[in-house]
Order: structure tokens, then C-alpha cells, then sequence
């Protein structure tokens, strides 16, 4: 089904939806020090990270340099390393079992993930609208490492696995295909290599482990086309349409999915995609999955640049 409905959002929901990503990053890492809160016997010590965390994410969502900024978010790096350490030397293991070095290790792979869409954000306010280029094998390779991300925040929940020989029963199988008619260069606006990160998660959130996941990038004839296809729990045929609203979530999936998101990445899709003048389907049964499609025209600058390379 092609999505032509009208979406109307606030500028504060604007706001959120460009910063959702960055929003999400913080609060996984504000879910991360809530775990080590109910489980040490110093939470006195966590709690002002904690509220650090909200303090940045409501920057982030303000648009706040003053205090959203690379220099403040290296200085509560720094400080949740402090206290990390005077949390291991006080109780290095915790009272549900797990270590104090595990959450680090945790951590550093959140900053490195964060410190990258922060770059991001600051060069999308500098240039909202610009088509970046990416050389594809490191498009790929950085999914790859927001793969790999994912699967350490699950701490043992599941794998991310590419190869279906090595699939075992709480295994994603994810398949990732990009191609070009730019040899091996693609172009996209960041904000839609965002929308692409968001889109991915959800497929892996909203399907249960031991499921496939199929993504697929063609810049072709002139369209930027891209494609996410799952085997999760789909979405009710009646619903397909209302699914972009701003914090909408399908009524089979709200007791079957913790999510700490707040219903809006479709939402964030759908508007990009309308933003860059391109088109957007839902396809979805419930039980076997869901397919989400969409296609931008390419600049012509872009198209002009490669016909008289």
C-alpha cells in the first residue's frame, strides 16, 4: 500500500523526530545506569548520571547548544568513566551478578555510537538539506558496527548472524544489499541515513528472535530506493494507513514489545521521505512480517556530476 496521507506535526514534534535518534542513544544509556542503580548498594553514586542524561536529551530535543554540544558530552563521558571506576572499586560485582566491567565495556561501545550521530547532527544543522556521499563498503561496514552494537546491548539476548549456515534459534539473520549506478559510491542526505538506522532497528525490535531481517539500497535510474523486510509480528491490515501518525503504535504489538521509542519512527520515515519529494508503502500481515519501501529522486547536480564524469 503506498502512504499519501497528510501528517500534520508541531514544530517541538519536528524537533524530536530530527533528534531521534541522539534521543534514543540516551536513553538507552540512561536505561543502561538505571540497571546498575537497582543493583548496587551506591546509588547515590549513579543517580546524578542519570539525570545528566536527561538534562541532554532535552537539549538535544530543544536544539540547545549550550549545553547539547561536543564539549559537554566528552565532559559527561569523562565523568560517567569516574564514577564507573569508584563504582568497581566499591563493589565490582553486583548484586543481580554482573559485573561492573561489563557495563563499561557497554558504555564505550554507546559513546563510540553516539559520538558519531552527534557529528552527524551537527553537520545536518549546518547543512540540512545536503546529499553526502559514502563509499558503499563503508556504508555497509558502519551498519555492520550498528549491528554489532545492538547485539552487545542485548547482553546474551540474541546474535546478529549473516550467514544462514550459522543461524541457531535466537539468531537474526540479517541480509544487506547496496548497490549503485555510481560504481561504488552512493549519495543520501543524513537525515535519511537516519531515517535507514531507525527503520532497521524496528524490524529487529519488532521481530522476535530467530527471525530474518532483508534490507536493500539501489540508486538507480535516477531514484535513491530503499527497502526493510521482516518476518515479525506485522501490523493489523486496518492500521497499515494510521501507522505514520505521530506516536502511533499497533495495537498487537503494545503488550508484546517493551520500547523505550516514543511511536514516532515511521512518523520520522514518512515525513523525510515527503521532505525529498519521494514516495512510501507499507506492506504487512500480521504474523509473517512487514515491508517498508521508499524512493527519493536524486538530485539532478548529483546525476549531472556522473553523466559528464
Amino acid at each position: 500500500m503506498e502512504i499519501k496521507n497528510e501528517i500534520n506535526v508541531t514544530d517541538e514534534q519536528l524537533n524530536e523526530l530530527e533528534m531521534h535518534s541522539v534521543i534514543n542513544i540516551l536513553s538507552v544509556l540512561s536505561s543502561q545506569l538505571h540497571l546498575i542503580q537497582f543493583e548496587t548498594d551506591h546509588s547515590d553514586l549513579i543517580t546524578p548520571l542519570i539525570d545528566q542524561t536527561l538534562k541532554l536529551a532535552d537539549a538535544a530535543r530543544e536544539k540547545d547548544q549550550s549545553v547539547f554540544n561536543e564539549k559537554k558530552i566528552n565532559a559527561f563521558q569523562e565523568e560517567l568513566n569516574r564514577v564507573l571506576e569508584k563504582q568497581n572499586e566499591l563493589q565490582p560485582e553486583l548484586n543481580d551478578g554482573a559485573s561492573v566491567s561489563e557495563f563499561q565495556s557497554i558504555f564505550k561501545d554507546i559513546f563510540k555510537v553516539l559520538d558519531d550521530r552527534t557529528e552527524e547532527i551537527f553537520h545536518r544543522w549546518n547543512h540540512p538539506d545536503r546529499w553526502e556521499s559514502f563509499s558503499i563498503k563503508n556504508f555497509k561496514k558502519e551498519f555492520q558496527n550498528f549491528f554489532y552494537t545492538l547485539e552487545k546491548n542485548s547482553r546474551g539476548r540474541y546474535r546478529i548472524i549473516y550467514n544462514i549456515a550459522e543461524q541457531e534459534e535466537k539468531d537474526y539473520l540479517v541480509q544487506f544489499e547496496v548497490n549503485s549506478d555510481f560504481n561504488d559510491t552512493i549519495y543520501l542526505p543524513l537525515l535519511l541515513k537516519d531515517v535507514i538506522r531507525d527503520l532497521v532497528a524496528n524490524a529487529r525490535k519488532y521481530t522476535p528472535p530467530g527471525g530474518t531481517i532483508e534490507i536493500g539500497i539501489a540508486q538507480k535510474d535516477g531514484l535513491f530506493k530503499f527497502v526493510v523486510k521482516d518476518s515479525g509480528y506485522g501490523i493489523p491490515e486496518e492500521e497499515i494507513s494510521k501507522i505514520i501518525e505521530y506516536g502511533y503504535r499497533a495495537s498487537n504489538i503494545k503488550d508484546k514489545v517493551r520500547t523505550m521509542g516514543g511511536g514516532f519512527g515511521l512518523t520520522k520515515a514518512f515525513h523525510t521521505t515527503q521532505k525529498f519529494g519521494g514516495r512510501f508503502w507499507i506492506e504487512s500481515k500480521i504474523d509473517l512480517g512487514t515491508k517498508i519501501s521508499l524512493e527519493i529522486p536524486i538530485p539532478d547536480r548529483i546525476l549531472e556530476s556522473h553523466t559528464y564524469a
